[in-house]
């Protein structure tokens, strides 16, 4: 009986920390600070628990590096209209986010930019965003009725 006790205690014990490591943003990534590298993505898997991307980054001396940029989970981005096709290997893009308190080749993502100007947020600031859009259209339909 004590030693099924000592199992499932064990059990419990690692099944809290791998939970905890994975929802902790602050141990990992720096969120006072921002990197934008720019480079040519690889892969962009739009999955949960989150989306990740890797993408090649070639420094001045030629070298180049492979990243890692985290997203939100595929639910959370496929609300504000993300699809699995909304990043595609080989595309050249920029890309801003929190780096790594290891300094490591990684990024929380915070914004994507392509060579048109055209960007991706996250989910969050898109929403955001759209809510600004509507206050001020709202906004600009009362004054006109004034």
């Amino acid at each position: 009986m004590t030693r099924n006790y000592l199992l499932a205690l064990a059990v419990a014990v690692l099944a809290v920390r791998s939970v905890s490591a994975h929802h902790a943003f602050s141990p990992v990534y720096d969120d006072k600070r921002t990197v934008t590298i720019d480079g040519v993505v690889t892969e962009f898997r739009f999955v949960n628990p989150h989306s990740m991307m890797t993408i090649e980054v070639r420094d001045e001396s030629g070298a180049v590096t492979r990243w890692v940029v985290e997203f939100a989970g595929r639910l959370n981005l496929s609300e504000v209209g993300w699809t699995a096709d909304s990043i595609r290997a080989g595309e050249k893009v920029s890309v801003t986010g929190n780096p790594t308190w290891e300094k490591m080749p990684r990024l929380f993502f915070k914004r994507l930019v392509r060579p048109d100007g055209s960007e991706l947020l996250p989910g969050a600031a898109q929403r955001d965003s759209a809510l600004e859009a509507e206050r001020r259209q709202r906004a600009q339909e009362r004054d006109r009725r004034k």
